[in-house]
Parts: structure tokens; C-alpha cells; sequence
């Protein structure tokens, strides 16, 4: 696999040293090796016949989780086994202390957990929770067993600081997590335990802390907050009031519960930490409660599975920690063995663009070239109409409604125009902001099989035609793919390496009528449609231009033959193109699409800049002379007339007014940016 070193990322040295001691990386995360690889549909290695432990019900089964510990042990926790909040929180302190999580009844201690609490012969209990979730009459059955004590609070929250405040006299990093629903805690309390940190519970829907959370953070000596899960399950207030405190705060977060879970494993267990993991099922909470203290007592992943299958992001993280065994909690009917044996539950999708047969040039890539947008960035960051969000996200309002609204290309956009500023500057800052966007595409992205989409969830009206959402577009698929790659390159994770390949595998999937696309074959040539969605493509050269600069930054990280192909395809499809969009002696046209494209609404200033230059750049990344010779004429066709004129820098596109990259033909106002 090629070693991705573009020019524009010589320069990291030093500022990434400073990235790293500023975001406060685990050990895990600062060992993490740089690698791409795709997506595997079953880790292999894993035993046709997975291990398993299933007992009769929950209580069962946690006291089966126990008996792989030889007593006696330092403590045991119990807490109820009828609702999660307390239990969540004692599985990180079990965990941490070596001891088991013994599930009860709420009014009575079943047997098979006395008997076991008798063989374990403990130095003490520690029950968490009221009298009202573990009854008085089962604190004295504890207490005839081994000395026990009570950690309580007036609500699950309170509860949770003060079993923080028992359990941990310190602690460099504190978990935050909604005590609201359980899946995201399940692996955070896990991954805390193993890291011997406590699990804070929060309510996620508030906008701000109650301030003995603080208190508690700062009495640990926390320097680090991991918040778990999407801005839906902890609010980005929650964040702010957390980084306003001093402290280094991250999120870990994905799409839905399983991709949560692989993220946070991924930032913890870098590549051959483990062999082993424990799977448990993601739709219920009783087996993954004491699975969570057996995993951080063995410093092994706990994946969250669906019934019958594994999550395409759960393959992929366990393939990266090298995982050769799993342990599943649980009956088959919870966890079948194909869930066990992480069998993905993406299925092969019918439809691939490279299946099908299309016009390539014979173009000659250069790896060496400067990469794609080195000279130019998409946008000017330091400009005061790029507005961030109190997270660092660049904010999009929808013009029709003023709502604030998801704009993927604003996202990708503004993400690498901040990395450039942080290669130019080596200020942390920038590179934060880049992971800012990067993080939220993650967040919001949709599957279609292995492949990650970045859905518009607004309407889109251009012309006499309107797009519905949810609908897509290569131009944000391919500039997405850019972002991940040059992140990938400046702070290796292995949440970027798992975006590349998704993201990659949208490049590949053809026009379809009820699923998401982005490729499409017209007259033997390879267009990537810029509006996909439910009109007919647009045809636009700008958009096919973005995508395949996406294209190539996959192709130059990994020298993969079908990004080549592709690559050839499209750019002869450009130079076809070309006298289409070309209107002599005027400004060029915004797209192709046949009786639609050729008319004065279609032509834009502001793009026909742009073509100019993303034709100079395909010069040099392709060797082909003609995409020169097609620059230059369209310069000689019209060139804004300005006092400064640069082609280094945004000068002449500025001199046009607005966000040249961001620009909509048929509506020159910022919010209105098309993709």
C-alpha cells in the first residue's frame, strides 16, 4: 500500500506534536500505526464455533461471567438487574478494581448470586443504588456474605458522582455519557474500566451541568473528558460548558449505537492489542452490564451486535484490532453465531459502476503532483462569513426557512481549508476544526451497503425542477474523501481510515431509483452526479471535477487499480465535456445536461473561474495537454476584469464577491451554497 506524503503535508512535524499534547490522545490512540485497508465482510479468523456464555436469565448469566475469576477477589459490585443507570456506572468501577458486577433482584438476592458471592468470598460489597432498586432486605442478605456498603444518590446522576467519589481517588480522564438510554454507556463503561477511569452520567437533553460534575472532575485531577455518543445523546452545550472548564474534550460518537461502539473501541485498542473481544447484543442492556466489567477486567473490546449479524462498523474495527476469538453473552436468540463470528450484515450491492463499460483516457497519474487544492483552498476560513458553532462545526442555514441545516459540501469544505491553514500555520486550532467537520460528516452519514453516505436533508430547486431529500452528491462524497485522506495523513485514527473506505465504496455505486447513488454511465462515459437524486443528472463539470480530486487522493493513499480506472473514465469524460460547457467569446456553462444546460441561466462567472483553474490542476495530476490547452481557452473566452489578479490565491474569485467554491449559479447569496 503507498504511503500517502503529498506536498502540502511536509510541513506537519512540530504542529502535529502540538495537536497531539492538545487533544491529550490515549496511549492507545499515540500507538495507533497508519493503515488503510477495506472493509472485511467476516473476520475469518474467528472460530466457526464461537464461545458462549448463556445462563438461564440475566442473573445467570452474570454470575457465569464471574466464575472465569478465581476467588477470593478485593470487592464485588451488585446493583439492580431491572433497570441500567446504576449498573452502568458500577461496571466501569468493577472493572477498574478487578472485582465482577453481580446483578439482584429488588427485593430479593437470587441464589445462584449468593452462592456465587460465598465461592468469590469477597473483601467487600458495594452496592449502587436506593433502597428503592435494591431493597434493605437484600443489603442485609450482602452484608451476612462480606461487608457492604451503599452508594446512592437522589437520581442516577447523583448516584453516579458518588460512586465516582468512592471508587476513584484519581483518575486523568473522566467518561461522559447520557444516563438517559444505555447502548452508548454499555461500551463506555467497558473501555473506562479497562483505562481504570469513572463513568459519568449525564442528562444529555440539558443544556448545561449540575456543578458537582465539575467539582467531581476537578477533584479527580481529570485533565480529559471522553463525551460517548452524538450530539442526540449529549447536547453540544454540555461540550462547550466542558471545554469553557479547561478541560480537553473529544467525542466519540457514530451514526447509531453500533458505530458508537466500534468508535469508541477504535480510539482505545490500536491494531494487535488484543486478540479476544465480547460480544453482546445492542438491543437490551442485562448481558452487556456485567460484560462490561468482564471486558475492562480483561482490557478486551465489547462490541454491541445486532441478532444475526455484526454491524459493517464493528468488522471493520474488530478486523484493525486483529480480534481471532469472541466470547458472546448471551442465547443465539440475542446473539446468533453469525453475530458471534462478526459476519457482516452489509450484503453485496448489485449495481457497481465497475461493472459497466465507459470511455477511459490514457492518462498518466502523477503521485508526486502537487495534491489538489495546495494551491487554492476551497475556502477562506478566516473570513467573517464563515460562522462556527460554540463545537467549532461551520454553520449552514437553509435559505428558504433560515434553518440551520446539514450541508455536507460545507462541512467537507471548510474541514480541508482549515487543514491547509494548519499546514501553513501549524495553530492547533485549525486542525480541530478540521476534525470538527470530518466528525459531524461521520455522525451523519448513511448506508448503503459497506458505503457511507453524506445526505442533503432539504429540498434543492434549481430551474423549473426540484430535488427531494434525502439526496446526494459525488461532489460531497469526493471532497468528504478528501478530507478523511489528508486527516488520515496529519492525526492517523482509525475513525478516518474506516471513512476512507466508506466513503470510497459510495464513488463506486451507480444511479438508482430508491437508494443512494453518485456514478452514472451516459453515452459510454463516466459522469459522478453533483445533484443525485430524483431528476435527471445535471451533468455538472465542476462537481465531476471535486469528486474526482476525491478520487485521486484515495488512489495516490492506496494505488488501488479501480480508483485509477475511474479516474481515467472521468477525465475522459471531461475532456468530452469541454465543448459543451465552452461558449466562445463568453462565460462557459455550468453543465451539460442535453436541452437543458445550454442557456444563459447556466452560466456562472464565478464557476467559470473555477473550471479554469480545477482544468490547470487535472494538467497536473493527469500529464494530459489538452486540459491545459481547454484552461487557457476558456481564460481567453473571459477573465473578471480586476486590479490584482493571482493565481495563487483567492484573489480573483473574490474579486467576483462571495465564496467562489460554495456558489450557487442560480443565487449568488451564502446561504444558499449549492452542493
Amino acid at each position: 500500500m503507498r504511503t500517502y506524503r503529498p506536498r502540502w503535508a511536509a510541513s506537519v512535524g512540530v504542529a502535529a506534536a502540538l495537536v497531539v499534547s492538545a487533544l491529550a490522545p490515549t496511549t492507545a490512540q499515540a500507538a495507533h500505526a497508519h493503515s488503510v485497508t477495506a472493509v472485511t465482510r467476516e473476520v475469518t479468523a474467528v472460530p466457526q464455533t464461537p464461545q458462549r456464555i448463556a445462563g438461564t436469565d440475566r442473573y445467570d448469566t452474570a454470575v457465569r461471567l464471574s466464575r472465569t475469576l478465581d476467588g477470593p477477589v478485593s470487592v464485588v459490585f451488585v446493583a439492580t438487574g431491572t433497570d441500567f443507570p446504576d449498573a452502568l456506572t458500577a461496571a466501569a468501577a468493577a472493572g477498574a478494581a478487578g472485582g465482577p458486577l453481580l446483578l439482584t433482584r429488588p427485593t430479593m438476592l437470587p441464589d445462584v448470586v449468593r452462592a456465587e458471592l460465598v465461592r468469590l468470598a469477597p473483601q467487600r460489597i458495594v452496592v449502587v443504588g436506593g433502597s428503592g432498586v435494591v431493597a434493605a432486605g437484600v443489603e442485609r442478605a450482602l452484608r451476612s456474605i462480606a461487608p457492604t456498603t451503599r452508594v446512592q444518590g437522589a437520581d442516577r446522576y447523583e448516584t453516579a458522582r458518588r460512586l465516582s467519589t468512592a471508587e476513584f481517588a484519581s483518575a486523568d480522564e473522566v467518561f461522559v455519557v447520557t444516563g438517559r438510554d444505555y447502548p452508548d454507556a454499555l461500551v463506555a463503561a467497558a473501555t473506562a474500566g479497562g483505562a481504570r477511569v469513572p463513568v459519568v452520567l449525564v442528562n444529555g437533553r440539558a443544556t448545561t451541568l449540575p456543578s458537582g460534575i465539575l467539582q467531581e472532575i476537578r477533584r479527580l485531577g481529570a485533565e480529559r473528558v471522553s463525551i460517548v455518543g452524538g450530539y442526540g445523546a449529549v447536547r453540544p452545550e454540555i461540550q462547550a460548558v466542558l471545554a469553557k472548564a479547561g478541560l480537553a474534550v473529544r467525542r466519540l460518537a457514530g451514526a447509531n449505537r453500533y458505530d458508537t461502539a466500534a468508535a469508541v473501541d477504535d480510539a482505545y485498542f490500536p491494531a494487535g492489542s488484543a486478540d479476544r473481544a465480547l460480544i453482546a447484543t445492542g438491543a437490551d442492556f442485562p448481558d452487556a452490564l456485567a460484560g462490561a466489567a468482564a471486558a475492562a477486567r480483561a482490557k478486551q473490546p465489547l462490541y454491541l451486535a445486532a441478532r444475526t449479524c455484526a454491524h459493517p462498523a464493528t468488522v471493520a474495527s474488530a478486523s484493525h484490532v486483529g480480534i481471532t476469538a469472541t466470547l458472546a453473552l448471551g442465547g443465539t436468540a440475542v446473539v446468533s453465531d453469525a453475530s458471534a463470528r462478526l459476519v457482516s450484515c452489509a450484503k453485496a450491492e448489485p449495481g457497481s459502476v465497475l461493472d459497466q463499460s465507459f470511455v477511459e483516457s490514457n492518462a498518466l497519474f502523477d503521485s508526486d503532483a502537487p495534491a489538489p487544492y495546495s494551491d487554492r483552498p476551497p475556502v477562506d476560513v478566516r473570513a467573517s462569513t464563515q460562522v462556527l458553532d460554540a463545537t467549532g462545526l461551520r454553520v449552514y442555514r437553509e435559505k428558504t426557512t433560515g434553518r440551520r441545516a446539514d450541508h455536507p459540501v460545507v462541512y467537507a469544505q471548510y474541514g480541508i481549508s482549515a487543514l491547509l491553514e494548519y499546514q501553513r500555520t501549524g495553530d492547533a486550532l485549525w486542525l480541530k476544526r478540521a476534525e470538527r467537520q470530518a466528525e459531524r460528516l461521520i455522525e451523519m452519514r448513511t448506508l448503503r451497503g459497506d458505503a457511507w453516505w453524506y445526505a442533503y436533508p432539504f429540498n434543492w430547486t434549481y430551474s423549473d425542477r426540484t430535488l427531494h431529500p434525502p439526496w446526494w452528491s459525488a461532489m460531497a462524497q469526493g471532497q468528504a474523501l478528501s478530507l478523511f485522506v489528508r486527516l488520515s495523513d496529519v492525526h492517523p485514527q482509525t475513525r478516518w481510515d474506516a471513512a476512507i473506505e466508506g466513503t470510497w465504496k459510495s464513488l463506486l455505486q451507480s444511479r438508482s431509483s430508491s437508494q443512494q447513488w453518485s456514478s452514472v454511465v451516459i453515452d459510454g462515459h463516466l459522469y459522478f452526479e453533483e445533484y443525485a437524486g430524483d431528476q435527471k443528472p445535471l451533468q455538472v463539470l465542476n462537481g465531476q471535477i471535486f469528486a474526482m480530486f476525491g478520487v485521486y487522493d484515495y488512489w495516490r493513499l492506496t494505488a488501488d487499480a479501480d480508483a485509477e480506472r475511474l479516474l481515467r473514465g472521468a477525465s475522459a469524460t471531461v475532456l468530452d465535456m469541454m465543448p459543451k460547457i465552452r461558449k466562445p467569446g463568453d462565460v462557459s456553462y455550468y453543465c451539460v445536461q442535453a436541452n437543458f444546460c445550454q442557456r444563459p441561466l447556466w452560466q456562472n462567472q464565478k464557476y467559470h473561474v473555477i473550471h479554469s483553474w480545477q482544468l490547470d490542476t487535472l494538467q497536473s495530476l493527469t500529464g494530459i495537454e489538452g486540459f491545459g490547452v481547454w484552461a487557457d481557452t476558456l481564460r481567453a473566452d473571459w477573465r473578471p476584469i480586476t486590479p490584482r489578479m493571482r493565481n495563487d490565491s483567492l484573489a480573483d474569485e473574490a474579486a467576483l464577491g462571495g465564496d467562489p467554491l460554495n456558489a450557487d449559479p442560480l443565487d449568488q447569496g451564502e446561504s444558499s451554497s449549492g452542493p
